[in-house]
């Protein structure tokens, strides 16, 4: 549960960054365009913003390292952009499959599966929740599927260009997650009514 924890840490530091940029800009679009609103529509609309700004902490901002070189006496700052692990996988289920299986090479095998077979799915379940709620026209499962589905396919194809894996199975579980968070969505609207 550890490595979990280290993603949610590491998405709540991006979040919280991101807040006060977010609160600023929304009272100028409010104010901008005197739009009228409502408090639960700016709860949710805020909400989403932030999830999207963790969502992109963990698949597209480049990994990157900063600090002070006291040999040099100088500030860096360096984006990680390559890796010698990073790889493309185009066959699904494949790398499903591997996480099955057991692998004597790596400690606490089973932590690692979990996190990355039910946290792509976990990570993503959060834009078919919000979607629908927050755009009427989109309200539909092929539409908030395809949403789902093309958010997913940008972002692994970007990963391609940033030195971290692509995976096919990533695409689908990703996906699978937002079908999830639509079921969630379908389930909250009936209680409301």
């Amino acid at each position: 549960m550890g490595l979990i924890r280290m993603y949610v840490e590491n998405m709540a530091l991006y979040m919280a960054a991101a807040l006060p940029f977010y609160v600023l800009a929304r009272i100028l679009f409010l104010i901008r365009g005197k739009k009228h609103t409502t408090v639960l529509r700016e709860l949710a609309v805020a909400l989403f913003c932030l999830y999207i700004v963790g969502l992109a902490s963990q698949t597209v901002i480049p990994k990157w390292d900063a600090g002070f070189d006291s040999s040099t006496n100088t500030w860096y700052f360096h984006f990680i952009t390559t890796s010698e692990v990073a790889k493309v996988n185009l066959v699904p289920f494949r790398t499903v499959s591997m996480f099955i299986q057991s692998n004597e090479h790596v400690s606490d095998w089973e932590s690692v599966s979990l996190v990355n077979v039910v946290g792509n799915m976990l990570i993503f379940t959060p834009i078919g929740l919000f979607v629908p709620m927050l755009w009427r026209k989109l309200q539909t499962w092929w539409t908030v599927f395809l949403v789902g589905f093309g958010v997913t396919c940008l972002i692994e194809g970007f990963q391609f260009f940033i030195g971290r894996s692509s995976d096919i199975d990533d695409v689908i579980l990703n996906t699978i997650g937002v079908m999830i968070g639509y079921g969630l969505f379908l389930i909250g609207s009936k209680i409301a009514r």
